[in-house]
């Protein structure tokens, strides 16, 4: 625990990547309204950074959006998969379009298809190549995964390396269209035209019953010896309280291991 020089406990620190901090600002306010303590989230420090800053003491909790890698999981201890949320395809909101299948896609990707159906030029933004949002369209179908092979090969197209900036870009460009979790497009209002995959709509309702197939898990990362105040605030985020704040941002919590 850390203390502050007048003697009394810092507010937990909360930090990782920046897919996650929305909801865990959700959170934290919830938590402080009801337990008198509210934790502190921190800009975005990336799931690398994250987990550094936990094992190194300057994190009480890390914010993971992908598996971690075997050197990380050996500094830390419990994962817990605390949010599921749809990865959603989402364009610029005045692009003229509602849904798009595999193919489309595709052929998107590899400059291809290059307009919307109205004529206006349509302008692909992508995360970081092995990047956990892009690995799950790779996952999704060969064709996705060829296609994006060919679209990281083209010098025209944006790569963007947050999920803040990814945001901005969709907001920013006229015709963009690019793909981002659901739990964010909520936490950060964003106005961007959200589309349906092969006619199927990103909704909580749809993840559940396993009808929408790109689903987003982010996790919390705990110590190796977490104290007391720790455990409370985890405790809440899986408290039905804690699922409720996860629901009306755009995700859904899974049962606690063990629990």
């Amino acid at each position: 625990m850390i203390w502050s020089l007048t003697g009394e406990a810092e507010p937990l620190r909360i930090g990782g990547t920046g897919g996650a901090l929305g909801v865990a600002e959700a959170l934290a306010a919830r938590y402080g309204a009801c337990c008198g303590e509210s934790p502190r989230v921190l800009p975005s420090l990336g799931t690398g950074g994250g987990v550094r800053a936990l094992a190194d003491g300057h994190l009480d909790i890390a914010l993971a959006g992908r598996a971690l890698s075997a050197a990380e999981r050996r500094r830390v201890g419990e994962v817990l998969v605390f949010a599921r949320t749809p990865l959603i395809l989402a364009a610029h909101p005045e692009v003229g379009a509602d849904s798009l299948d595999i193919a489309q896609l595709a052929a998107i990707y590899r400059g291809e298809r290059t307009t919307w159906p109205d004529g206006t030029p349509c302008r692909p933004v992508l995360r970081a190549e092995y990047d956990t949002e892009t690995m799950l369209l790779r996952d999704l179908d060969p064709r996705l995964d060829a296609a994006l092979d060919r679209a990281f090969a083209r010098p025209d197209l944006v790569v963007t390396l947050t999920a803040q900036e990814n945001a901005a870009v969709l907001r920013r460009v006229p015709g963009s269209f690019g793909y981002l979790t659901r739990m964010q497009w909520v936490t950060e209002s964003l106005s961007l035209r959200v589309l349906r995959l092969g006619g199927r709509a990103p909704t909580l309702e749809a993840l559940a019953a396993g009808r929408y197939p790109l689903v987003a898990e982010f996790t919390l990362v705990l110590a190796t010896a977490p104290d007391e105040r720790v455990r409370r605030f985890v405790d809440f985020v899986f408290s039905v309280a804690g699922r409720a704040v996860l629901e009306a941002n755009g995700a859904l919590a899974p049962p606690r291991p063990g629990g």
